[in-house]
């Protein structure tokens, strides 16, 4: 598979939706036993090149589809987050499927108890994630912000020195001086 970068937004929450470079899921479903699964962690069976014949057994298998946000909290739920890692992606995931929704024009969230556990998602994503690291720490911003946490977000943007960020920053500061705690597109 090929593609680019042509036409891609950017976000503050870090996604980047590309429509000439589409993401493949690492998390996906199957549609008949409803059973969730790392596609990485399964034993492959085979590959076929485009425009070759297709094994008449691969005829009917479903294609891979992104989780919702249910699902991705029913994997954390079923201990499929083996490790630090696995976990940071899939409430990485939860966290940008809100946001999702924001994006789309919607509502972020269907009840009361759909933002209580949003907003700990948020939160144990924060305890996830690496300060020392720059990309996760302006993650940890955008959390703090999303969550309302305004002086936070400010405090964390500020110490960071990138002249190649400043844009970054202001676009941070701004939001936080508008008292937007929503993801916004950056480019």
């Amino acid at each position: 598979m090929s593609g680019n970068t042509f036409g891609a937004e950017i976000f503050s929450d870090g996604k980047r939706i590309a429509p000439m470079l589409p993401e493949f899921p690492e998390l996906t479903k199957c549609k008949k036993c409803n059973t969730i699964f790392w596609l990485s962690k399964l034993k492959e069976i085979g590959t076929y090149q485009w425009g070759d014949k297709v094994n008449s057994h691969w005829k009917n298998a479903d294609n891979a589809e992104f989780l919702n946000i249910e699902d991705y909290f029913r994997a954390l739920n079923e201990g499929l987050a083996d490790n630090m890692q696995e976990e940071l992606f899939v409430r990485q995931r939860i966290w940008w499927a809100y946001n999702d929704r924001v994006r789309n024009g919607n509502n972020p969230f269907s009840d009361v108890n759909d933002e209580i556990m949003w907003r700990e998602n948020c939160i144990k994503l924060i305890s996830l994630l690496d300060a020392s690291d720059l990309s996760q720490r302006i993650m940890i911003a955008e959390l703090k912000r999303n969550l309302g946490d305004f002086d936070s977000c400010l405090e964390i943007i500020k110490k960071i020195d990138n002249v190649e960020l400043n844009w970054l920053k202001k676009t941070f500061i701004s939001e936080c001086e508008k008292r937007n705690k929503w993801v916004v597109k950056l480019n």
